[in-house]
């Protein structure tokens, strides 16, 4: 009861800001009359959106409601451990990960195009006595080859625990997870994601954001009744994958398989249990992942029909959810442009406006930052908070790009993160920087010939000058440190599951393009 009020109570309190703001924004915009302060109105109204659902779920995030061991009933007993590889092998992660508390048998699902990494695919199976399932045809990103494993395995299984490569999965999520499928009615049992300790400043500083975020997003979605897979770090039952017609063969397959599965009633549960992956180790890897993430979500939007038969609030949370990155990409730029086409006209937008949207801009990295300044100190709450906000920023063209070339027909690709970092020159500095490099010459001379004035190109050319800033970065030298630094496991792991070294070999540099692509 107190969950459902409160959730009741910080929709409306948000809602009721939305508005209080909005309101006096649109009638500036009025009363400016003209079409490009209703422009920026409009777009500033939609990044303030983001920023509202990232306080409401803040406000709503207690404690989640974790599945308790049932009472009666058997969960999964014949459990496979599906491990997911694309020439991105981690034997320390897979071999931690394999150490459950209770039998399971370890299937490594191998995409692998490097003749190196496939060798070494095929020595850590025969290490372990593990079976290997290779496929022909690689089509279907992770989802295809998830598929086609489980194509060769049906009938053998009761539930399949899914893990990526750079996964390491605490010693009871089988047990715990396959309790919680004594449920009939469970699909999904869901452990709860967290960064494993970087092996560079990069993923170490900000690595920690990703267990503050997810979980204030999970617990906040939990309590309006919302629970997601993630893809990873789950047990999934056989019966529910057979029901759905296996996983669907899109980017975002996690998302599309958790509307495939609620559209026909199986539930997927938090359980109290946790997992640790890698963050992206650099800023090229981060740009990465979020091109990945909006080409998926435009995949997802392009059909909007998969999610009909969902009750109403589910089906709106997940539009909500899946919608965001697209859309803050377009209106943030939008906002941008008009915002400085207007300062070149001499009526630039209100201080008050533009102090709104940085808070709404900040608002999914205020949990962590408050995190930081009640672990250590205020100031390194409030430096986290800039740095991360510059970070993001940063991404706006290339989030822009990606967002822009998908909505216009362009096929999604599942693209890898690097787990490599990158020692790049100049010519592959500015390669990286592709997006900035066209879309912002089109924006700027666009702000500029609206507004007449050269002050507009300032819009534009801001997020692009941080981008700049953290890719040059990369051109120097890596350190002593981030050379030796091993990955190092959290205390949790290392109580829990006993380390043995594996002998070395090389890692090749990986490519940031999935090898499941079909041509």
């Amino acid at each position: 009861m107190i969950s459902r009020l409160r959730s009741r109570a910080s929709t409306v309190l948000v809602v009721a800001a939305w508005i209080g703001f909005g309101v006096p924004l649109f009638l500036w915009a009025v009363g400016q009359g003209t079409p490009l302060s209703i422009a920026f109105a409009a777009a500033s109204a939609l990044t303030w959106i983001a920023g509202g659902r990232a306080v409401a779920l803040w406000l709503r995030s207690s404690p989640p409601a974790l599945v308790p061991p049932p009472a009666t009933g058997r969960g999964a007993e014949r459990i496979a451990l599906l491990v997911c590889i694309c020439d991105d092998l981690d034997e320390r992660a897979v071999v931690r990960s394999s150490r459950q508390d209770v039998p399971v048998d370890v299937v490594l699902l191998d995409d692998s195009r490097d003749a190196a990494t496939v060798a070494r695919v095929d020595a850590l199976a025969a290490t372990h006595g593990w079976h290997v399932i290779r496929r022909t045809e690689r089509s279907g990103f992770k989802a295809g080859n998830l598929n086609a494993g489980l194509a060769r395995l049906r009938g053998r299984y009761d539930a399949y625990l899914i893990c990526d490569s750079d996964v390491v999965l605490d010693a009871g999520v089988a047990r715990v997870c396959g309790a919680a499928l004594a449920d009939p009615t469970v699909a999904v049992a869901q452990a709860s994601p967290a960064a494993s300790v970087g092996r560079t400043r990069f993923a170490r500083y900000f690595g920690p954001l990703l267990a503050t975020h997810l979980g204030v997003t999970r617990r906040g979605r939990g309590a309006h009744g919302v629970t997601a897979f993630l893809g990873r770090g789950a047990l999934v039952r056989a019966a529910a994958v057979e029901d759905v017609g296996g996983f669907p063969e899109a980017v975002a397959e996690d998302l599309a398989m958790t509307v495939r599965l609620r559209r026909r009633g199986w539930r997927i549960v938090d359980a109290d249990v946790a997992f640790t992956e890698d963050y992206p180790i650099d800023y090229a890897a981060f740009r990465v992942q979020m091109r990945k993430t909006a080409e998926g979500a435009v995949e997802f939007l392009r059909r909007p029909g998969r999610m009909r038969g969902l009750r109403i609030r589910e089906g709106l949370d997940l539009a909500l959810e899946t919608a965001l990155v697209p859309v803050t990409a377009l209106a943030g730029a939008a906002t941008l442009v008009t915002g400085a086409a207007l300062a070149g006209t001499g009526t630039p937008p209100p201080l008050w406006v533009m102090l709104v949207s940085a808070f709404a801009a900040s608002a999914p990295l205020l949990p962590e930052a408050v995190r930081r300044a009640r672990a250590q100190r205020v100031a390194a709450g409030v430096a986290f908070a800039l740095t991360a906000g510059l970070l993001y920023a940063s991404t706006t063209f290339v989030v822009l790009g990606a967002v822009i070339r998908t909505a216009l027909g362009r096929r999604a690709t599942f693209w890898v993160t690097p787990k490599t970092t990158s020692q790049r020159g100049i010519g592959a500095t500015a390669g990286l920087l592709r997006d900035e490099l066209v879309l912002v010459p089109l924006l700027a001379v666009s702000a500029v010939l609206v507004s007449g004035s050269l002050v507009a190109v300032a819009g534009p050319i801001g997020p692009a000058a941080l981008a700049a800033v953290f890719a040059v970065g990369m051109l120097r030298p890596r350190s002593r440190a981030d050379r030796t630094l091993a990955p190092i496991v959290s205390a949790r792991h290392l109580a829990a599951v006993p380390h043995r070294t594996l002998s070395a070999a090389p890692r090749p540099a990986l490519a940031t393009r999935s090898r499941t692509l079909a041509s």
